[in-house]
């Protein structure tokens, strides 16, 4: 039993040192993961001691902590500014102006995620390290370019400088000159912002020098050149715009000032991309301008006229032909044009002609072999200012050819009736009574002519009777036989109803006092049958008038106006052909009674 007393002894005592052992060492640990949680747990949501943003410490505070110091500070962090040179001036800006500024919650997170990593070995190695060497954490700054941009647009409005490029210059007075080009300048963005934000991540104090580039005209004195020599040479004198006919030469001025309002400005590019400048006319405005001188160089045909021979039958020419020109507007704006590139200072317009109707070459086969018809009326008596009139009147008449079935119009070929045409003053006819005007006695014409239409057989269009008998329209006829005329709304007309052209010939013999028509053509088998005048509704006139003339000597009397009775005068026409009625006429005329008048000198 002692024996085995003393071996249980032994045993107890060599197994209590490794528990001792383990319960200090368990206990050591224990106290350890203990103080480790128990740290963890204290800078749970806090920065670890040991951690500094710059220079300030911020141990133990929370991440809303951090930014709080972090913003409070950020002033002193954008203290650095930029300086940049423009011309011969510095100006400064702050990073805040040109774009830098603190990033307090980035710069928390940075603080915040020291010493926490997830890896729990080395995040405690770093805890431990920062109680013995503090660490330092810059606040981050980011760059945002708009300010910078903003900058850059500033400085721009400063230095850019549009180029000018050269101009063609035409003055008032059509003078040629060139405005020389001038170079621009433009501040070159992307490299001026490379250059600050390069300064703003280096500690440099020097100026920056803003990047500038020239700007080259787009146009420049040469390329003037085609058109300054086009300008010179068409504004160096007039052009002259015309046409010659067999007699005449018309010439229309078109001087330096009015072309140069024609030219417009043509721009074009080649295919190495040079820009070329010419000067062309401008066909809407060159149109318009020749739509304007057309009415003044348009004229109608003119046929030629004749003269009868009645000893030959044969016909005489007194007036050659003249063909109708219009002006060709497209052909001619052709021509303006060219000269553009091929300047000659006389151009010859371009007509569309229109030939007559009668001219030289057909003169024979128009059908006048022979006189057809032919009237007298008688004027003896009548003033020098009547006389005139009545010869100058006939005078338009004379050599006028009617085609076939065409409508003579004694207003048409008579003009108008003035003292500029070498009309004189005389008496007229008016609705009451003779007065002195302009063309009195052309009614002896317009008479004469509608008897040899009337007594010829032709067609009767339009014929008006005076207001009261003319004793020289009765003088070898009898009443109902006149035709008056007042331009122009009272005409003689009549057709050329015949198959044959007419051709009207006259006469005035001032010495016996007689006009006469004639007319020629080819003789029909017309047969002309006129009635003597039916008269009635005869009305006696009254007694004669005498009226006061200061223009009259003393005690003289000029008779002015015969008296004649009024009445109602119906002359019929037939004419027939081969049997056949052509025309059945009627012509009535309505006189008025008429009192002599005698013109009396101051008593």
């Amino acid at each position: 039993m002692v024996q085995e007393i003393e071996f249980k002894t032994v045993r107890v005592a060599n197994l209590w040192l490794p528990l001792l052992f383990m319960v200090v060492s368990g206990t050591i640990l224990a106290t350890a993961i203990f103080a480790m949680v128990g740290y963890q747990m204290v800078y749970l949501s806090r920065v670890y001691p040991g951690v500094k943003v710059a220079d300030i410490d911020v141990s133990g505070l929370s991440a809303t902590e951090v930014v709080a110091v972090v913003n409070s500070q950020a002033n002193q962090y954008l203290a650095k500014t930029i300086n940049i040179q423009v011309d011969n001036q510095i100006l400064t800006f702050s990073g805040q102006e040109l774009g830098l500024r603190v990033d307090a919650d980035l710069t928390a997170n940075k603080v915040y995620a020291v010493g926490r990593t997830g890896a729990l070995s080395t995040d405690m190695l770093t805890q431990l390290s920062l109680l013995a060497n503090p660490y330092t954490i810059d606040p981050i700054i980011v760059y945002d370019n708009g300010p910078t941009n903003m900058v850059l647009q500033q400085l721009a409005n400063r230095i850019d400088q549009p180029p000018v490029n050269a101009q063609l210059l035409i003055q008032p007075d059509a003078t040629v000159q060139i405005t020389p080009a001038r170079m621009g300048r433009q501040l070159h963005r992307e490299a001026t912002r490379a250059a600050i934000e390069a300064a703003l991540a280096t500690p440099t104090t020097q100026p920056i020098a803003l990047v500038i580039q020239q700007v080259m005209p787009s146009i420049v004195e040469s390329d003037w050149d085609a058109a300054r020599q086009q300008a010179t040479t068409l504004l160096s004198q007039p052009i002259l715009l015309g046409y010659k006919t067999e007699t005449t030469t018309n010439r229309w001025r078109l001087d330096p000032t009015a072309t140069m309002t024609l030219l417009n400005l043509v721009q074009s590019v080649d295919e190495q991309g040079k820009t070329h400048f010419s000067l062309a006319f401008d066909q809407n405005k060159v149109m318009a301008y020749l739509q304007q001188l057309a009415p003044a160089v348009t004229s109608e045909p003119i046929n030629a006229t004749f003269k009868f021979n009645d000893e030959t039958n044969q016909l005489e020419l007194l007036q050659p032909e003249q063909p109708g020109r219009a002006l060709n507007l497209e052909a001619t704006y052709q021509k303006i044009a060219a000269l553009a590139t091929h300047f000659t200072p006389e151009i010859e317009l371009v007509f569309n002609l229109t030939q007559p109707a009668i001219s030289r070459q057909n003169s024979q086969n128009l059908g006048i072999k022979e006189i057809v018809a032919e009237s007298t009326s008688y004027f003896y008596g009548s003033g020098y200012g009547r006389m005139n009139n009545i010869e100058l009147a006939a005078s338009k008449f004379n050599g006028i050819i009617i085609p076939p079935n065409e409508i003579f119009s004694f207003n048409h070929y008579l003009g108008e009736i003035t003292a500029e045409n070498g009309y004189d003053e005389s008496l007229i006819i008016g609705a009451e009574r003779t007065a002195v005007g302009i063309g009195g006695g052309v009614c002896q014409v317009s008479t004469t002519a509608f008897r040899a239409a009337f007594f010829g057989g032709f067609e009767i269009l339009e014929r008006w009777a005076h207001g009261y008998r003319v004793g020289w329209y009765e003088t070898n006829s009898y009443p109902g036989l006149d035709a008056t005329i007042y331009t122009p709304d009272v005409d003689f007309q009549f057709r050329n109803d015949t198959p044959y052209y007419l051709l009207i010939q006259t006469q005035t013999d001032l010495d016996v006092g007689t006009v006469t028509f004639r007319f020629y053509s080819t003789a029909t088998q017309r047969e002309v049958v006129v009635s003597a005048p039916k008269i009635s509704n005869e009305i006696k006139h009254g007694p004669p008038i005498y009226e006061e003339d200061p223009t009259l000597p003393a005690g003289t009397m000029k008779q002015v106006d015969w008296a004649k009775d009024g009445l109602d005068v119906r002359v019929t026409r037939q004419v027939t052909e081969s049997g056949q009625l052509l025309h059945n006429d009627t012509i009535f005329s309505r006189y008025n009674p008429w009192q002599d008048v005698f013109k009396v000198g101051p008593k």
